[in-house]
């Protein structure tokens, strides 16, 4: 759960979440939650997002920047586009390998990333 709490929201989300009204702000169908004092809020309320089955058991569910964070809330705002088609839907495996001693080598943390299904194309050295 708490990767799913801290993971960058998307614009799926954003969009399934402002589909419903929020119980809590009132904001509008199409509009981010908004804090007390009349901004946009970091994250969406808990009784908004949990209508959504794939959110449901999210503890969080962050506003994406372009909503317009800590800016002075408007009702309806337009949702964010959605996600370009060739978007990958999966994570994309990353190594980073280095030496910052005399006594390091680099081939043995390549060797390691590759046991870890990570090429060398997709490593930063």
């Amino acid at each position: 759960m708490a990767a799913e709490e801290n993971r960058e929201p998307d614009s799926r989300d954003a969009a399934a979440v402002e589909r419903h009204p929020c119980p809590r702000c009132q904001a509008q169908p199409g509009s981010p939650c908004r804090s007390r004092s009349g901004v946009v809020a970091t994250s969406y309320h808990t009784g908004r997002f949990t209508k959504v089955g794939r959110l449901s058991k999210a503890l969080r569910v962050l506003t994406p920047v372009d909503r317009g964070l800590g800016q002075p809330w408007r009702p309806g705002t337009p949702p964010p586009a959605p996600l370009p088609v060739d978007t990958p839907a999966a994570d994309i495996p990353i190594g980073y390998a280095r030496c910052s001693t005399l006594t390091q080598e680099l081939q043995s943390q390549l060797a390691a990333l590759a046991a870890h299904g990570i090429p060398r194309d997709k490593n930063s050295l």
